[in-house]
């Protein structure tokens, strides 16, 4: 598509194929973004305008007549879009620029501001905070409210929990006196200049989020098949007090842990790895007692429930701790970040590759895992003692039902794969697949050779 000329473009956006825009926004993004540029000098304010242009220029696609001349058209909405920025927030500029640029000929004046400007700007931004304190505070906690945090009337009414026409009095009677204060220091509209001087001062956009950087990669494809010690293992790594794969393993017991699954319709594989929890809360306390770190368990078994939850994630991860969630599945991660408030969240899991991402906090699994206040751990022979108690009592424990299902440990484990091995009859491949997943045969072979 790359190919097609704008003309042809256009009539595919009006026919409806979208992916034509998408195109149009490619070839012509940079132009757009330098137009901006050019006029506003300012990187972050070009690129809003950029984004707001093409988005005016597809509601707006209708009243391009002659979809070859696109680029011009495209021109002049991205310098009808910036005028109308300029005049909303930086009305000393729009004055100066108004009616001496040549879109034509592309001759824009160089409009940045010299020392002397900088100065004056400097001084008069000075004034304004100057005059918002001086005002009373029922005048200005309603006015930073509506220009520093960009809210609205109304929320600025929910919030001071005052009615919505009170609190567009009291914004509009602060920007009077204002204006009044600053006198003949500023123009007639008072109102852009005094978000021109907030918006400095607003909190950074990742303000509201926050990412635990030093949370390594889960590194399933490793090895860790274990998603409940792999997943710890990750989130401890962030903190003071770390443990490795290898110890956790042993501490928690699931070192030793051998299960065989009864196939079920909904799950037909046979073979268990040592990764779920849940079933026995052992390996939970017993990693608590070797490592010190208290864990407390919340389950969130719906999507509204999780999204209740969402602050827990966020006082968590705020106070250096990464959170340990079932991934919507059976596979155990780690959550490692938030924004918005915790309704997103960054997570690593079994599933969502070695780096994680962004998902909604009400699409984890029912199950979270807290870590608490760190305290010493037992370590050295006392946890040795209790790893080697929890393999004694996983080899002898024989089986386990949950549900339509049954599980079989240790003993009783390898005795019913020896039974599944000597009948592979009514196996389908998937089943046979994980009937021969513990072990090096080929089970294409097995098959083809066993009657």
């Amino acid at each position: 598509m790359d190919n097609l000329g704008d003309a042809e473009l256009i009539i595919r956006v009006h026919n409806g194929d979208s992916t034509a825009y998408k195109t149009l926004v490619t070839r012509y993004q940079g132009h757009v973004y330098g137009l901006a540029y050019s006029i506003v000098d300012n990187w972050a304010d070009a690129q809003d305008l950029a984004q707001e242009t093409f988005i005016r220029a597809y509601t707006n696609l209708d009243q391009l007549h002659d979809p070859a001349k696109f680029a011009a058209w495209l021109r002049r909405v991205t310098f009808g879009v910036t005028m109308n920025w300029l005049k909303a927030y930086r009305p000393q500029l729009f004055q100066q620029i108004d009616g001496k640029i040549d879109l034509d000929a592309l001759e824009v004046p160089d409009f940045r501001a010299g020392p002397a400007q900088i100065a004056e700007g400097r001084e008069l931004a000075d004034a304004v905070m100057q005059a918002v304190a001086g005002l009373p505070p029922k005048y200005r906690v309603p006015l930073t409210m509506f220009h520093l945090d960009g809210l609205s009337y109304q929320k600025v009414a929910d919030f001071l929990d005052i009615p919505l026409g009170t609190a567009k009095s009291l914004i509009h009677r602060a920007q009077q006196r204002l204006k009044a204060a600053l006198g003949a220091a500023v123009s007639e509209e008072v109102t852009p200049m005094v978000q021109e001087v907030f918006n400095e001062h607003k909190l950074p956009a990742g303000f509201a989020g926050k990412v635990l950087e030093k949370v390594p990669a889960l590194g399933w494809e490793r090895g860790k098949e274990c998603t409940f010690v792999g997943a710890l293992e990750a989130a401890l790594a962030a903190t003071a007090c770390p443990c490795s794969y290898t110890n956790l393993m042993g501490f928690t017991g699931l070192a030793f842990r051998v299960r065989w699954w009864k196939p079920t319709k909904e799950i037909p594989q046979r073979w268990c790895a040592s990764s779920a929890v849940g079933e026995m809360d052992e390996e939970i306390l017993a990693a608590e007692r070797a490592t010190g770190w208290p864990m407390r368990v919340e389950f969130h078994p719906d999507e509204r429930a999780r999204q209740v939850g969402a602050p827990g994630l966020v006082a968590s991860i705020d106070a250096g701790r990464p959170v340990l969630a079932y991934d919507g599945g059976l596979n155990m991660g780690v959550v490692y970040g938030y924004a918005s408030d915790g309704q997103t969240i960054l997570f690593q899991g079994y599933d969502t590759g070695e780096k994680g991402g962004e998902m909604p906090a009400r699409n984890l699994g029912w199950m979270w895992l807290y870590l608490g206040e760190h305290r010493p751990g037992s370590g050295g022979q006392e946890a040795v003692r209790a790893a080697l108690a929890l393999a004694v009592n996983h080899w002898r424990r024989g089986s386990w039902k949950t549900g339509p299902g049954e599980y079989w440990y240790g003993r009783a484990a390898l005795e019913r794969w020896r039974a599944d091995l000597l009948d592979v009859s009514g196996l389908d491949e998937k089943q046979l697949k994980s009937l021969f997943h513990v072990n090096s045969f080929n089970y294409r072979t097995l098959r083809g050779g066993r009657r």
